[in-house]
């Protein structure tokens, strides 16, 4: 209860500090930029990216304040990444709330997602610390592994041969990339060995893998209220999650061929990804990902002991725990 506190605090910080960093949409011209920003901003995100940053840099010895404009640059890149991602996506609801594109329009999303990003650098530039520009150079190299990753997840939809080594390396690229920026950053930040910064890169991959592939089953099992957004997404555009390969790999030859006839049509229904999940369920890949994902948590509690004793690393197990109890 004490951990989850401080998380919560730390959270409400950010806020703040992104507050600062927000032109006011109401007297902001032009209001076709900024109010979009102000709304991808205003959802009730969990800040999680920006939360590992800090208690990265606070396991390490680092001060908060120091963090606090990275952590902050994190969280505006990462809903520059979101409104992108929605567009290309089709989706219509993120966090409960129309996506960006559907209550504007495609165009306007972009300009406010690339407005987004600009903030991020404006954030980060803010940073007082000696490793400032390595921690950029994290920032900046990340950025690039996640568009590549982005770019590989649409190609794959157009491509039923994806195999499970391929589907790994694009979401370490998509996904597990932006949580191992923040943990590097975060162990720059507090002015970490190298070997620390190392370990905990690898914590943040470790977990980044876990995350997607339990966002890969929320997607199917989790409903839209509950999801904040549109259920059964991956299926309706043909993604080619850890759900698909495992049940292309795995999968008897009836429901391979079953689940290839509703990935090659235009549009899926609703009662079409219900038949996917009972898919997915019947092959074994829902049991498959959980294994998945908790093979994943528990490499990167093994990164956290190598830390140890050395390193106070409570909040970041606290952390590990909080992703594998999610809900959506």
């Amino acid at each position: 209860m004490v951990l989850e506190k401080k998380f919560a605090i730390y959270k409400e910080r950010v806020n703040q500090y992104v507050e600062t960093l927000l032109p006011l949409a109401s007297n902001s011209e032009p209001k076709n930029l900024y109010e979009p920003i102000r709304y991808a901003m205003e959802g009730n995100g969990k800040r999680l990216r920006p939360i590992l940053l800090l208690i990265t840099c606070d396991a390490l010895n680092g001060r908060f304040e120091t963090a606090l404009p990275a952590a902050a640059a994190v969280e505006l890149m990462h809903n520059y990444t979101l409104v992108h991602d929605d567009i290309m996506d089709h989706d219509t609801m993120r966090r409960g709330r129309p996506t960006v594109h559907h209550k504007w329009d495609a165009d306007i999303a972009l300009l406010s997602g690339d407005g987004l990003l600009t903030l991020s650098y404006r954030s980060l530039l803010r940073t007082q610390s000696p490793n400032l520009q390595r921690a950029a150079q994290v920032f900046t190299d990340g950025l690039i592994e996640l568009c590549e990753g982005q770019c590989h997840d649409h190609d794959f939809e157009h491509d039923d041969s994806v195999t499970m080594a391929q589907y790994l390396h694009m979401i370490r690229q998509k996904t597990a990339r932006f949580f191992s920026i923040c943990t590097e950053m975060g162990a720059l930040l507090a002015g970490a060995p190298d070997a620390k910064v190392s370990l905990v890169r690898q914590f943040g991959e470790s977990l980044g893998l876990a995350f997607q592939i339990q966002d890969d089953l929320f997607d199917i099992t989790v409903s839209q209220a509950v999801l904040g957004k549109d259920f059964g997404s991956d299926v309706k555009r043909r993604k080619r999650t850890f759900l698909y390969v495992y049940t292309m790999a795995r999968g008897n030859p009836a429901q391979r061929d079953a689940l290839q006839q509703i990935f090659r049509k235009a549009e899926s229904t609703d009662t079409e990804v219900r038949l996917a999940q009972q898919i997915f369920s019947d092959a074994g890949a829902l049991a498959g990902a959980e294994t998945a994902l908790r093979e994943h948590l528990q490499k990167a509690r093994e990164c956290l002991q190598r830390l140890e004793p050395a390193v106070d690393t409570a909040e970041l197990h606290a952390f590990v725990e909080m992703i594998l109890k999610r809900k959506s």
